[in-house]
């Protein structure tokens, strides 16, 4: 009877060390993916560092400015006039650059 009880005190263990070899492999999995998706956003901000001065300041503009204004007008002064201003200073915003993506977050 004691072999029966070494027999299923090991098979007990096996059984913990498989529950922690499969919590083990799923964490590594989820790191996996968490590290592609951290390479992702670091390339992404590295990308946004060249053009966060731009666009905040057109956001800053659009929330000073065009409160009074309607749509049209707004999107005149913001995608045009604005948008030209900054860049014949040589300040750089996003392609497409819209105050409303820098002043919100729909996540």
């Amino acid at each position: 009877d004691e072999a029966n009880d070494e027999k299923c005190k090991a098979e007990q263990e096996a059984e913990e060390l498989t529950s922690r070899k499969n919590l083990a492999k799923r964490l590594i999995d989820g790191l996996a993916s968490e590290n592609v998706r951290w390479g992702e956003e670091v390339k992404k901000l590295t990308s946004n560092k060249k053009t966060v001065v731009g666009d905040c300041i057109l956001a800053a503009g659009f929330v000073s400015y065009v409160g009074a204004f309607d749509k049209e007008l707004r999107e005149e002064l913001w995608k045009n006039q604005w948008t030209a201003d900054l860049k014949s200073r040589g300040i750089s915003i996003s392609d497409g650059s819209d105050p409303m993506d820098v002043l919100s977050d729909e996540g």
